[in-house]
């Protein structure tokens, strides 16, 4: 009896083993419905209300993304939305291309280059699968199909990737832009602004300062753009 309850439990163990190994497979049809799901539950939660001038800020953000994501590694069809909350200082790119611009990271913006990295940014995330594989993890991890995005927490989208990830989303972002005809050096100057404002906070972190830091020197590295070389021209920001 010993030795049968014995066999019983290791199979168990072996069953659980293998479940907890399984994740879940998703096509790129299924990852684009699951994203048209989350980005109506994003505008849902956030209230956004689609009005003339922001239907005309979409327009223009769709014109500028669709000419950087011609260069995109996966080719979606990649949704360009704004929000209009002054206090969403970001962007957020959400699985099968859903991309938001927040209101409040379009304020600091004064070229289209400038726009061109920021989208380049969010493109990568989901062009490397930084997206992807997070919507993966997470249905796995709640027994969930593809089929199962109503169940899915708009907020455990939100967070960033990690060190190497926003790097790598950096990095590639801003080729793509370059790809495109936009400058480097709108994302060097963007990413110099977000420093002297973090250096003109007190409570900010000094890892924050380094990471920024070390963000500007990758992509002047990059596109051997110094800040005391003569810059490209930018192309001016057209928003409505």
């Amino acid at each position: 009896m010993k030795k049968l309850l014995l066999a019983i439990l290791l199979l168990d163990s072996s069953l659980h083993a293998q479940n907890a190994a399984k994740t879940v497979s998703i096509t790129d049809g299924e990852e684009i419905k699951v994203g048209q799901v989350l980005a109506k539950r994003f505008a849902q939660k956030k209230g956004i209300e689609p009005t003339p001038q922001t239907r005309k800020i979409d327009e223009y953000l769709q014109r500028v993304g669709e000419h950087v994501a011609a260069y995109a590694q996966r080719k979606l069809p990649y949704q360009f939305h704004f929000d209009p909350d002054p206090g969403f200082k970001s962007a957020v790119a959400l699985p099968g291309g859903q991309i938001f611009v927040g209101g409040g990271i379009l304020a600091y913006l004064d070229s289209e280059d400038q726009l061109a990295a920021v989208l380049g940014h969010e493109l990568e995330h989901v062009a490397l699968n930084h997206c992807r594989e997070r919507l993966i993890r997470i249905l796995s991890d709640q027994h969930l199909s593809a089929n199962g995005a109503d169940k899915l927490d708009i907020e455990v989208f939100m967070p960033g990737y990690g060190h190497d990830n926003e790097f790598a989303a950096d990095r590639e972002g801003v080729k793509l832009a370059m790809q495109a005809g936009y400058s480097a050096n709108g994302a060097i100057r963007l990413l110099q602004t977000f420093l002297s404002l973090a250096q003109q906070m007190s409570h900010t972190p000094s890892e924050s300062e380094k990471n920024l830091e070390e963000r500007i020197a990758q992509i002047e590295s990059l596109s051997h753009v110094s800040t005391s070389a003569m810059p490209a021209p930018e192309k001016p920001l057209t928003l409505p």
